[in-house]
């Protein structure tokens, strides 16, 4: 477990500290920029019937492959990584179909997420007022409290919102998510997720967002869109922006293509 501690931390470019509110603000920093919000090793971990990868075969997998994952992956592995550095974390449900964690730091509970692929760039104290809003990349995230304990997590697009969660504030552990992993994971038309590639990577001043052959590059200032009509620029560009090789690219371009979904023309 040390080993692979010191070895996620090297991939995020951070040297150990003791438990503090700026450490962990870098540490989802770091997070949203060098690990990718993808759906490739989200087909990959189903067609091997792995549903959350262990914490040694997903750090293994971000030095060889640059995978991330989806939301489950990647808050539950990023939760082993704080408890590692001495964190106290619980998860959080959040409706429907998400999960987030809660950070015990100095008596405060904070909600924290790096799986959603939004630019929830630090801890948030959902407890100190009842409205909390963050900017970034041509979003609003707004978070309100409904009533004790259950908070609407907002984001808006130039105004208008394109999702509405529910957060659940109660702390859970990975055996109550058993159920919510399963339910991201069926292999049905109803499930999004499991039909369509998404990739999300913060970098710098720039969100690159992958939605199957379209690549949007959105920054503080404007959107720019790229169309890729061709598997070999498709692949290009995804090794570019996302690290993440051809292997993985052709075993998601099988899935779903076995689902009658063709991304590119035989």
């Amino acid at each position: 477990m040390e080993e692979q501690v010191e070895a996620y931390l090297n991939y995020l470019k951070l040297e150990r500290e003791e438990p503090g509110l700026n450490f962990l603000q870098r540490l989802i920093q770091h997070h949203l920029s060098c690990v990718p919000y993808e759906t490739f090793s989200k087909f990959h971990y189903f067609r091997e019937g792995i549903y959350i990868p262990p914490f040694e075969t997903f750090v293994e997998h971000l030095w060889e492959k640059g995978w991330g994952g989806t939301c489950f992956t990647l808050n539950i592995n990023f939760a082993r990584l704080l408890r590692g550095l001495g964190f106290q974390c619980s998860f959080v449900r959040v409706v429907p179909g998400h999960v987030a964690l809660m950070v015990l730091l100095n008596e405060k509970k904070l909600y924290v997420d790096v799986g959603y692929g939004s630019p929830i760039m630090k801890p948030v104290e959902l407890e100190a007022k009842r409205r909390h809003v963050l900017h970034g990349f041509g979003e609003d995230i707004i978070f309100t409290q409904l009533e004790p304990g259950r908070y609407e997590i907002d984001r808006r697009s130039n105004g208008k919102s394109f999702v509405k969660k529910t957060i659940e504030w109660l702390p859970l552990t990975e055996d109550d998510l058993k159920e919510d992993i399963r339910a991201s994971y069926l292999d049905d038309n109803a499930n999004q997720t499991m039909r369509r590639v998404t990739a999300v990577r913060f970098n710098g001043r720039e969100c690159y967002y992958l939605r199957d052959r379209s690549l949007k590059i959105m920054n503080y200032r404007n959107i720019r869109e790229l169309h890729m009509r061709d598997f070999a620029r498709w692949k290009d560009t995804i090794g570019e922006v996302y690290k993440i090789g051809e292997d993985a690219l052709l075993e998601t371009i099988q899935f779903l293509n076995e689902r009658g979904i063709r991304l590119f023309s035989p």
